[in-house]
């Protein structure tokens, strides 16, 4: 199959997850008796265009199914009518249709054989006593294949293209900025160089935000399945119960919707599972039978709130009270183990409910709330940052490296004149309440500190916790990057910042700060800062964030770092540096790769011992086989890196 056969491919399976999608709420609005004949001939033009597409590239169970549902629609338009039985075995063609788009063989028989017998039996006649009818005409002159309405023109773009855009226009700004820096003065004793500054500073303000919108979609994106979910969820537990989604326009970054479209499947579930009683047991408790589960998205300030919500029997009233002592009810359902479930099931009563969603969602950078009133309703609230790829800052210095803390989890900066004991660790009191106070690890065996030191207040769901620093930056719109492969196992940060003079700024993760606020970061490997590592390591990488990442990170962990862009210049600086420790290289470079760096160390006299770490993303037989044939001391695949494994074998090989 050549490349241009596999695009068109792709473009299908797109464009038919979208009909999909569309076909399955319409039969669901005709099943609850909320469609009529637009929803008939939607699905009939979806299924249509399925067929269509299918049969042009040889599909043919996929074209046979979507002919089948074309076919039932027909007839619903003409009779007036859709059998409500009919829905349900249409919604399972639906799924079988997907599944057949996406390869599966075989899905197409067992499912045409269950369509004609429903047609034998004469479902659609007359007299059936199960029909959903038509309420509104069937438009005329409208061909199947037809305009729907009027629509803005889109385009589909593959969204690694849009990352890799963001990359380019994230180094663009900084470059920028860097030319300022560069510049310095004598750029503001040049009007037209001030001006020339300035007008691209804005222009690439603009070209950034147009990028980070092109990453944003609407909550729309991930919610279609979730009425199919209900319907499904409350029939296996013998309820009933019907969902409600507003906000659905509120924009996310795509890679937040990605990572919690899961977790708003696991919030409906318990909804169903705990929350929701039987329908006897809600007329005894004087509500309507169906139960009510509401999905909301809204803006709360710089976050974005997602709302789940059942009028359901609540959390019971001694764990609210039990909450209400501890602080907070989303920690106490978040606890490991604990579980409301009376029985275990598939999707209850194993305690492996909120904290797990409590994770994920501080995982990306946000936070978990949950409100409940016993016998009435309960609601539980993700607050999630609008984007992961630009985000407002706080800079501040502590012990030489620049650190970011969200915008959205600061709540003020203190002078921090004296400290108090709690629990045997250093606190400040502000407003009449002990604050814990970190010192990110970085010297927290000190007892004393300068006068009026300031310390910036995190505060994220009730929780605070004053983080100390030596200075100030200010604030700061930054574009965030990822850790990467080699750090993204480091605990406690969302990312780095590269900044204007060429730093790099560690963007904080406010709720493992707040999680575990005598802990100290995951960097500091040890409680004696006298016993950090020592060691001079030489980082060579052809991308400049990567290695300013790497070098970031490793001097916090107590190491001094040299970077070179690729193997030539790497050579050059080991036979400058006589006390060089340690080099960790990539492979594929310019003018001279990782191999061809390793080779040369290995055959030069005075370096042969230089111990050698390969990090690299070809985890081929071949590539690892050369790595140890050229005389690599470890040889990392960044997909399946391990943080602390690599940051052990360096100390262990530049121990001395």
């Amino acid at each position: 199959m050549s490349a241009s056969d596999e695009e068109i491919q792709d473009l299908v399976r797109a464009e038919a997850a979208d009909c999909l999608q569309r076909m399955e709420a319409n039969l669901l609005a005709l099943e609850a008796g909320t469609g009529g004949s637009s929803e008939v001939d939607a699905i009939l033009r979806d299924a249509h265009s399925v067929k269509g597409s299918s049969a042009m590239i040889g599909w043919q169970e996929p074209a046979a199914l979507a002919n089948a549902i074309e076919g039932w629609m027909e007839r619903g338009r003409e009779t007036g009518s859709v059998p409500t039985d009919l829905v349900d075995l249409l919604l399972r063609t639906v799924d079988g249709l997907g599944r057949a788009v996406n390869g599966e063989q075989g899905v197409a028989p067992p499912l045409l054989e269950e369509l004609a017998a429903f047609d034998a039996e004469d479902g659609t006649g007359a007299d059936a006593p199960a029909q959903a009818r038509l309420s509104e005409p069937a438009p005329a002159a409208t061909s199947v294949g037809g305009p729907m309405t009027e629509r803005t023109p889109t385009i589909r773009v593959d969204a690694a293209k849009v990352d890799r855009m963001l990359d380019a226009v994230g180094e663009t700004v900084l470059h920028h900025r860097r030319l300022e820096h560069a510049l310095g003065s004598a750029g503001g004793e040049s009007r037209q160089a001030s001006e020339e500054l300035d007008l691209g500073e804005r222009l690439l303000g603009d070209l950034q935000d147009s990028v980070v919108q092109m990453r944003t979609l609407p909550l729309s994106m991930i919610t279609s399945p979730f009425p199919r979910a209900i319907r499904d969820l409350a029939a296996e537990y013998g309820k009933e119960a019907s969902l409600e989604i507003s906000g659905a326009d509120t924009q996310l970054d795509r890679v937040i919707l990605e990572g919690i479209s899961e977790t708003i499947v696991h919030l409906l579930r318990n909804a169903i599972a705990h929350g929701i009683e039987a329908p006897e047991e809600r007329e005894q408790a004087g509500k309507p039978r169906a139960g009510r589960i509401e999905l909301r998205a809204h803006q709360r300030g710089g976050m974005v709130a997602i709302e789940v919500a059942d009028d359901g029997h609540g959390v019971a009233a001694e764990l609210v009270a039990r909450a209400e002592e501890s602080g907070s009810l989303a920690e106490l359902l978040a606890t490991t183990g604990f579980s409301t479930a009376a029985e275990v099931t598939e999707v209850a009563g194993r305690g492996v409910g909120l904290d797990a969603v409590k994770r994920s969602v501080e995982g990306l950078g946000g936070g978990l709330e949950v409100q409940s009133e016993p016998g009435r309703r309960t609601k539980v609230t993700l607050l999630l940052p609008l984007t992961l790829a630009l985000m407002r800052v706080l800079l501040f210095e502590r012990g030489g490296q620049a650190f970011a803390m969200p915008m959205t989890s600061v709540g003020r900066v203190v002078a921090v004149s004296e400290t108090t004991s709690l629990g045997n660790h250093p606190s400040i009191e502000i407003d009449g309440r002990s604050v814990p106070l970190s010192h990110l690890g970085l010297d927290a065996g000190a007892e004393e500190l300068p006068l009026r030191t300031p310390a910036v207040v995190v505060e994220s769901l009730g929780r605070q916790l004053a983080v100390v620093c030596e200075q100030l930056i200010g604030e700061e719109e930054v574009v965030i990057k990822s850790l990467g492969a080699v750090l993204s196992g480091v605990a406690g940060y969302l990312g780095a910042a590269i900044l204007g003079d060429g730093r790099i700024a560690l963007v904080l993760d406010p709720n493992h700060l707040l999680n575990a606020p005598r802990e100290r970061m995951a960097l500091d490997r040890s409680d004696d800062t006298t016993a950090h590592p020592t060691g001079t390591v030489l980082v060579v990488d052809d991308q400049f964030s990567a290695r300013e990442l790497q070098r970031s990170i490793l001097e916090v962990a107590g190491y001094r770092v040299e970077v070179a862009r690729d193997g030539r210049e790497a050579l050059r600086l080991i036979g400058e540096t006589p006390d060089l420790d340690l080099v960790l290289t990539d492979v594929q470079m310019p003018e001279m790769d990782g191999f061809e760096l390793l080779e040369a160390i290995r055959a030069d006299e005075a370096h042969r011992s230089l111990p050698v770490v390969v990090v690299t993303t070809l985890g081929d037989e071949a590539s690892r086989r050369r790595g140890a044939d050229a005389g690599a001391d470890a040889y990392v695949v960044k997909n399946e890196f391990d943080q602390e494994a690599l940051l052990e074998t360096i100390e262990r090989l530049t121990a001395r």
